[in-house]
């Protein structure tokens, strides 16, 4: 999906066309029936999800008020009746296991967060980090580790729009995204 297909608030964050296609490849959707997504933003990743796979079972959850309307907008923009919204600060009290969690944003929560998603992902489950800031991917990464996550892999991306400047044209740098995808074990 192009990014100028969703309702956009300023200051809310949202994950480039380019790396949510890699975010949602890795997280291998194809066969999962419940996805979470740990701060949503925008929710450029869960709508995408949502579409993309309209038997999915989505769960967002984002803290800031500006980026759940956001959201909510997008849900009702696109007609989509299988993401469930929560306003909240993860990690949060739910009942529920998933096959595959994507991670926005921690909210500088990192560790706690990555020890919850551990107890809410099914075994094989996969997760993806997406990560702006290189200290958290680098904090991330062996808290992974140490819980013998399979797959571990971390990959950059930086992607540039070509944009006219003048007579002529550029590539306007969209920042790096560190993505670090993992798998449960079995």
């Amino acid at each position: 999906m192009k990014d100028n297909e969703f309702i956009r608030v300023e200051k809310v964050p949202m994950t480039k066309e380019e790396v949510r296609a890699i975010s949602l490849d890795k997280l291998g959707l194809h066969q999962a029936k419940n996805m979470l997504d740990v701060g949503s933003g925008t929710g450029s990743v869960s709508l995408q999800a949502a579409i993309t796979y309209p038997n999915l079972k989505i769960t967002a959850i984002e803290r800031s008020e500006d980026a759940v309307g956001a959201m909510q907008q997008n849900i009702e923009h696109f007609n989509l009746s299988n993401i469930e919204l929560i306003k909240g600060y993860a990690p949060i009290e739910l009942n529920e296991t998933f096959d595959a969690i994507f991670v926005g944003g921690t909210g500088g929560n990192l560790e706690d967060i990555v020890n919850w998603c551990d107890e809410h992902l099914l075994p094989g489950g996969r997760m993806v980090f997406n990560f702006i800031l290189l200290e958290n991917a680098l904090e991330a990464a062996p808290l992974l580790e140490n819980l013998g996550w399979g797959e571990l892999d971390m990959i950059t991306v930086q992607a540039g729009r070509w944009t006219k400047l003048g007579k002529g044209h550029y590539f306007k740098p969209q920042n790096p995204t560190i993505i670090i995808t993992c798998e449960k074990p079995l």
